[in-house]
């Protein structure tokens, strides 16, 4: 479905009402957000006579009109995902998602539409500009929160849509060399060579990347987490947050999640600096939601999954189509993972791997 599609009579039909009279008559729609492979709107309602059951106003995600976004949301089974996300585990969840006031998607997992609760004034999070401390601890508890009550879920084993990792990954084994050099003939003029470097060392041991990631915790991982991904100060109130965009959620490993978004949110010294304690917190508040996991361990895991935005940045950048911030962000993305990665010793564990 796209913004073309979108209509008062479409709208009336799918949203439910407690007044049979009630009808939505008139809409206004504008376009927001900065996706990559989704386009997003705020719409307006107009309903006479007013009706509690309906907003004033909604959230709108629909296909992308970009060709080559569209290609890769069915591809990569995106627009399939999120569908099911706000379907099936987003009612589960302890962290603050969007209420879903309708969800649907066509069998060939590329026309969808979601019609979300609408979380304005808010102020979305950019990874280019980062976060505070206080934003990077707030949205790691908040990881403890949709990480806990899924964690070693064995029921989630076999779940078509969710439990993809090993084919997800064996693609991205295969075609992350040949994305890579894309990436470098694309970048290199604007990167520094030692990190390219250090990145190639990293895409020439693909495969012990995601052996090790098979050994850490399962759980569902949001897959893209990261100041974009969150919006603070929901309905203009301080301190608080929501996450969005979950057409990457994946059962998999939740160290991926909290390395990504520390390594995206924050620059290189201020993350150095309060790296340790930031773990110290998404660990406390899992073991506050039940979870029984070992800090060494979490240590561990999370150093190896620094390389998390090396992969995703890369293979979005040849995936999505081209833009400006999208230049900036990818290559930024990648900067930050190689760096983060040498600090916690990621490539230790990813050389240990090798061993085995």
């Amino acid at each position: 479905m796209h913004a073309s599609d979108l209509n008062a009579a479409w709208l009336d039909a799918v949203l439910p009402r407690a007044d049979p009279a009630s009808r939505i008559t008139d809409i206004e729609t504008c376009r927001i957000g900065t996706g990559q492979v989704a386009d997003s709107y705020q719409v307006r309602l107009r309903s006479e006579p007013s009706d509690i059951l309906r907003p004033q106003s909604l959230v709108a995600k629909l296909t992308s009109d970009s060709p080559q976004s569209r290609a890769a949301g069915r591809s990569e089974t995106n627009y399939l995902r999120e569908v099911r996300f706000y379907q099936e585990v987003a009612p589960r969840v302890a962290a603050r998602v969007p209420a879903c006031h309708h969800a649907e998607i066509d069998t060939n997992g590329t026309e969808f539409v979601l019609l979300l609760e609408d979380l304005s004034p808010a102020r979305p999070g950019n990874q280019l500009t980062g976060c505070s401390v206080e934003e990077t601890e707030l949205a790691l508890r908040h990881a403890a929160r949709f990480h806990a009550p899924f964690w070693g879920d064995r029921s989630l084993r076999g779940v078509d849509w969710l439990d993809i990792s090993e084919s997800y990954w064996a693609r991205f084994e295969e075609m992350l060399p040949t994305w890579f050099a894309g990436f470098v003939e694309r970048y290199a003029p604007r990167m520094d060579a030692a990190d390219l470097e250090a990145a190639q060392h990293f895409v020439d041991r693909i495969g012990a990347y995601y052996r090790r990631l098979r050994a850490c915790p399962f759980t569902v991982q949001h897959g893209d987490f990261r100041p974009d991904n969150v919006l603070f100060d929901i309905h203009d109130e301080p301190g608080t947050l929501a996450i969005v965009d979950w057409q990457t959620v994946i059962l998999g490993p939740a160290s991926v999640d909290v390395a990504y978004f520390v390594g995206g949110a924050l620059d290189q010294e201020t993350r150095r600096r309060h790296e340790d304690r930031l773990l110290q917190i998404y660990h406390a508040e899992l073991r506050a939601q039940g979870v029984d996991y070992d800090s060494d361990r979490l240590a561990a895991d999370y150093a190896v999954s620094c390389f998390a935005n090396l992969v995703i940045g890369v293979a979005a950048a040849m995936l999505v189509e081209r833009t400006a911030r999208g230049d900036d962000l990818f290559t930024s993305m990648v900067t930050n993972a190689v760096r983060q990665a040498q600090d916690r010793h990621g490539f230790h564990e990813l050389e240990t791997t090798s061993e085995v």
